[in-house]
């Protein structure tokens, strides 16, 4: 063999050698995001949707605004609230 045949054979394990090490990275890093979701727990819509209520509340009683009914149905707390009306129009002409 050739100097020339034994650089190329080199050169061709080191790209596949930082391949593998960035497949590595990846995999710890994936690792890690489930390990800290496993920790964390699922947090669901219900947190948000306490939050939300929580705020608005705070945020009326600091303005003197009047009581806002709070939504508990999870189809609607899962709706973007730009979206709600056409939701309530499907579901009341869905009951005629």
């Amino acid at each position: 063999m050739s100097q020339g045949d034994d650089n190329l054979k080199i050169n061709k394990y080191n790209k596949i050698g930082s391949f593998a090490i960035y497949i590595i990275i990846m995999g710890v890093s994936l690792a890690v995001i489930y390990i800290l979701w496993a920790s964390f727990g699922y947090i669901g819509p219900s947190f948000s949707s306490d939050m939300v209520n929580h705020q608005q509340s705070t945020l009326r009683a600091d303005y003197g605004l009047p009581k806002h009914p709070i939504i508990t149905d999870p189809k609607v707390l899962q709706t973007p609230p730009s979206l709600r009306p056409f939701i309530k129009n499907t579901v009341s002409n869905a009951s005629k």
